[in-house]
């Protein structure tokens, strides 16, 4: 084997181990975070069921949102939200219905499921209900 040829062996092993060092670390830290999660929910189920059903759904709901803040700081982003109008690239409509007033065709009612989005690269598609011209529902005949 030449010189050239060892050094740039050697050169692409370093740079390999770099890329998988760094990787590690930023899933060792995402691990650490939602390990932050999970002892949320142990407090949770420790404390027993709460008296007031109100108050553990809070609970929850807390919990869940500091799940979705430590994700967004490690870069996930939702896709899909009510009112905006749905993407093929970004959302895959379950179900048409008729534009209510003050809607336009096209434009999402509601989010039967998340999407995300990570470093600009669709994970998975927000699952909607869009909106279309019309008083016939996807699926229906006009009668």
């Amino acid at each position: 084997m030449s010189d050239p040829t060892a050094r740039l062996a050697y050169e692409h092993a370093r740079d390999l181990a770099a890329r998988e060092a760094v990787h590690r670390a930023l899933t060792e830290r995402l691990l650490l975070r939602c390990a932050d999660v999970l002892d949320s929910f142990d407090r949770l189920l420790a404390d027993g069921a709460a008296g007031d059903v109100a108050t553990y759904r809070g609970s929850v709901a807390l919990i869940a949102g500091q799940l979705e803040t430590a994700l967004a700081a490690e870069g996930l982003e939702r896709v899909g939200h009510p009112g905006e109008r749905a993407e093929p690239a970004t959302h895959h409509v379950t179900e048409a219905r008729a534009a209510p007033p003050g809607t336009g065709a096209g434009e999402v009612l509601e989010i039967v499921q998340r999407g995300y989005r990570y470093r600009g690269q669709v994970l998975r598609a927000a699952r909607v209900v869009v909106a279309v011209d019309g008083e016939t529902e996807q699926g229906t005949e006009r009668e």
